[in-house]
């Protein structure tokens, strides 16, 4: 008997075993089935990543061509801007320069007026023996309602001068002119030369 009750403990132990042997295979087989599942689905994220990572690729190559344009955009408003800041500098310039012509024209002008109707009264002394009346002038401007008249130069003023006072040409009259008119007139003499 003692035979046969080792013999039934070692039969028992050997199903106990078996069994845990079987139990551990039915979990393992699970655990392989779960593994080659996640793996398709980690196939599956894998081939997401990769077109993923293709379109950044893409996209930065767009955004690397887009930038480029960009930049030669900016670069061509720039370089346009540039020309157009010398144009404007150039026609700055030359206005000023206008300016300043026309401001001596003007001054030049309004000295010579000066002149003008300083030589006018000069000869009107030398003449007249005086100055108008105030009443005569007004008389003269209403019998001339157009009072812009045109004004003798200073050459045929001096030539009418000489000729009243018997001067010879060479030398004007500026004996009746004060050192002020006479500078003025040598003034527009010289800008009108």
């Amino acid at each position: 008997m003692t035979g046969l009750i080792a013999n039934i403990v070692l039969n028992a132990l050997l199903v106990g075993l078996l069994a845990a042997t079987i139990i551990y295979c039915y979990v393992l087989n699970k655990r392989i089935k779960t593994l080659q599942d996640s793996k398709s689905e980690l196939a599956g994220l894998l081939t997401q990543f990769d077109e993923s990572t293709v379109k950044a690729s893409e996209t930065i190559i767009a955004l690397q061509t887009a930038s480029k344009k960009i930049g030669d955009n900016i670069q061509m408003r720039i370089d346009k801007a540039n020309y157009l800041l010398e144009d404007l500098s150039y026609a700055i310039d030359k206005g000023t320069r206008l300016s300043s012509q026309i401001e001596a024209s003007f001054a030049v002008n309004r000295a010579r007026n000066m002149a003008d109707h300083a030589a006018t009264t000069t000869v009107d002394d030398m003449v007249g023996g005086g100055h108008e009346p105030h009443a005569d002038i007004a008389e003269k401007q209403a019998r001339n309602p157009n009072p812009k008249r045109e004004q003798p130069s200073i050459e045929a003023i001096v030539e009418k001068v000489v000729a009243r006072t018997g001067k010879s040409p060479a030398k004007p009259a500026t004996s009746g002119r004060s050192r002020a008119e006479q500078e003025l007139i040598e003034l527009i003499r010289s800008a009108k030369g």
